[in-house]
């Protein structure tokens, strides 16, 4: 059975490895279909293709979008999308201009809070092991790994649970478009829209499912049945969830690298017997709505 592995991230996001060293460890990890999904932009596809063609890996298209949401958080997956549509890439570099305008308010809430950083420290981070990435997003983990080299905290997630987690004191949301906004994009692309990680929208099962159905009405095609932070009593609920909507159920391991080291990739072949099937399931949703099934 081939092995998939549709959540993951590169430097081009908030992952540790480059998109060829990732897709060099996909195959270590015996992945035979992959999709990189980094937030907010598909930049990384190109390298990461080549890496993948070199190594008789299957590549499919893929993105992680941040919508708007609350008590919880909702990333919207797409795969199979046309990464040249001009709306795709008008919308993430807005949001990059965005998360770059960010950053130095993180760094102002910091120092306020008596911490001594500054942006400098956090570009350096950024690139150390990235050269020749003009464009390389910078985020949260970065400034984690600062805070983690200047003492201030024990460990990287410490950064997030004492200062950059939502709700703590130089926390700064980062530009994110609704639900219907994310799900449009990705279908207007020729792609499929999944919930990532149903769990992290922390709702109780039933108010899930009504909120679940709303993105359906949007237009979703899949939820994220499996990943790595849900536990197997958790995957029952999504799975009831997917045959109740009719969704495509997905998962990935959600791999950042050392930047989340308890993750690793593939764990999926381990738990579930998921595999090719899924990656069928969702170009056969993408025929069906195209007509040409």
């Amino acid at each position: 059975m081939t092995r998939v592995d549709f959540h993951m991230h590169t430097t081009h996001s908030d992952g540790s490895y480059t998109p060829t060293e990732l897709i060099r460890y996909c195959k270590v990890k015996g992945l035979g279909c992959v999709s990189v999904t980094d937030h907010d932009t598909i930049s990384s596809f190109d390298e990461a293709d080549e890496a993948a063609k070199d190594l008789g890996i299957e590549l499919i298209p893929g993105v992680e979008i941040s919508a708007q949401f609350e008590p919880g958080t909702l990333h919207i997956l797409g795969f199979f999308m046309d990464r040249h549509q001009p709306k795709l890439k008008t919308v993430f570099e807005e949001i990059q201009k965005a998360r770059r305008e960010r950053n130095p308010q993180i760094i102002q809430k910091l120092n306020a809070l008596g911490i001594d950083i500054s942006m400098k420290d956090v570009i350096e981070e950024a690139y150390a092991n990235t050269e020749g990435m003009a464009d390389k997003q910078i985020g949260r983990p970065h400034f984690a790994k600062v805070l983690l080299k200047k003492g201030v905290i024990k460990t990287l997630e410490e950064a997030f649970d004492r200062y950059l987690g939502k709700g703590q004191p130089a926390y700064v949301d980062k530009r994110r478009v609704t639900s219907e906004e994310a799900i449009n994009l990705i279908n207007q692309a020729g792609g499929i829209a999944s919930v990532a990680h149903p769990k992290q929208m922390k709702l109780a099962p039933d108010l899930l499912e009504k909120e679940i159905g709303k993105l359906v009405d949007q237009g979703l095609g899949g939820i994220e049945v499996y990943n790595s932070c849900q536990r197997p009593y958790e995957n029952t609920i999504y799975q009831r969830i997917a045959k109740r909507f009719n969704l495509v159920q997905t998962g990935g391991s959600d791999f950042h690298g050392a930047n989340k080291p308890d993750v690793d990739l593939g764990f999926l072949g381990d738990d579930v017997s998921l595999g090719y099937d899924m990656v069928e399931a969702l170009r056969e949703r993408i025929a069906k709505r195209s007509g040409r099934l």
